[in-house]
């Protein structure tokens, strides 16, 4: 039975498994106040966020060799998954991720599951996340009771202290004749792991040198993005940002206009999806993967093996060694019902990313312009791009 470990919003700590020393209070929060960047204070000095990480999971895991869940809030991007995951899977242990919303769900069935931090509230439905303000009780209950329809919801407080905020939205969700409940995450997890209930088969594997299974997609459309680290409402609408798209560590040049959602359910890895407004058959694929001194080569070795486990038919043409706009690059195609969709994965500078070029069969001229721009100009953020 696997050790699950509570990672953010604000804390870090075993749910389940034996413990090694209990991490300080400032260590904990220099590493989430720094997880989104490569540098952070602790004790007032400069530390490498990246070894940071390393040494306040392995501090927290002790010595339990066995197999590690890492529980964490549903909003959070997939940059701050893997950072968590790198340093996890650097104590030689197998680690997989489940969200918060995922266990209390897997626990007691609802319509929808409200997590509560301290600046923000993530309201989460089916395969949809939507993130608001934490401040705005009305508008959280609106959306909720529209995601929950006639079930009940349930509240996750996360975070110490944020009692005021559920006791708002609980009495908005009472005028709206929603049916609420409030759930101990970590009672939950202290119960649930158990051969018995087997719930692991709704938890995402995820280990950083495999990340870059990036494209086994076909997933359920999120409405939503988290841009550079803050939350806001991301309901999609077109990407004010015309022509760029800056995501997690990378930026990718991308249609003006074109309408950016976030995809973190269904099968596949968490992604962006860009379609076109006026043509929902053309579509960009966007997935990243934090993968420090490796080479475009392994990444290769990493993918063709994955992609062997799959279903025939599914992907082909794989290249482990190719060039697109450009530049060198591992490729194949996606084969879906009614779709096809390019895949390729390059390298720029510590991170692997991923661009899905998607078309109706036939009609790949349609997104040709747009995959090799995005391609061409894919690269980590403050770093060059490459021509």
């Amino acid at each position: 039975m696997p050790t699950v470990l509570e990672v953010g919003p604000e804390t870090v700590r075993l749910l389940r498994g034996r413990s090694g020393n209990r991490p300080d209070a400032a260590t904990v929060a220099a590493a989430l106040g720094g997880i989104d960047d490569a540098v952070a204070l602790l004790d007032e000095r400069p530390v490498d966020v990246r070894n940071l990480w390393r040494v306040l999971t392995a501090s927290t895991l002790g010595e339990s060799r066995g197999p590690v869940v890492v529980l964490h809030p549903s909003w959070w991007p997939g940059a701050r998954l893997e950072r968590v995951v790198e340093a996890v899977v650097a104590t030689g242990r197998r680690v997989a991720v489940m969200s918060r919303s995922e266990l209390i769900i897997s626990d007691r069935p609802a319509g929808a599951v409200i997590e509560i931090a301290t600046e923000l509230v993530a309201v989460c439905g089916g395969s949809s996340v939507r993130v608001l303000d934490c401040g705005d009780s009305e508008t959280v209950a609106d959306v909720a009771a529209e995601l929950a329809g006639t079930n009940d919801v349930l509240l996750d407080i996360g975070v110490a202290g944020e009692a005021q905020s559920a006791e708002e939205i609980r009495h908005a969700l009472w005028r709206r004749g929603v049916v609420t409940g409030e759930v101990d995450v970590a009672a939950v997890a202290a119960s649930a792991f158990t051969a018995r209930r087997r719930p692991l088969r709704t938890v995402k594997a995820f280990v950083v040198a495999s990340a870059v299974l990036l494209a086994l997609a076909g997933g359920v459309v999120v409405a939503g993005r988290i841009a550079a680290g803050r939350a806001k409402d991301i309901a999609p609408t077109a990407d004010a940002q015309a022509g760029s798209l800056v995501e997690g560590r990378i930026a990718v040049a991308i249609p003006s206009g074109w309408i950016v959602e976030r995809v973190t359910g269904g099968p596949g890895s968490r992604r962006v999806q860009v379609h076109s407004p006026a043509d929902a058959d053309l579509a960009l694929h966007i997935t990243q993967s934090y993968a420090p001194e490796t080479t475009l080569g392994q990444a290769a070795e990493v993918l063709g093996r994955a992609l062997a486990d799959q279903k025939p038919g599914v992907f082909l043409d794989f290249s482990p060694a190719d060039q697109v706009a450009g530049r060198p690059a591992v490729t194949y195609r996606e084969v879906r019902v009614g779709r096809v969709i390019g895949w390729s994965v390059v390298l720029a500078g510590s991170t692997w990313i991923g661009i899905g070029c998607q078309s109706a069969p036939g009609r790949e001229v349609g997104i040709r312009g747009a995959c090799e721009r995005a391609v061409r100009s894919a690269h980590e953020v403050g770093t060059a791009a490459p021509g």
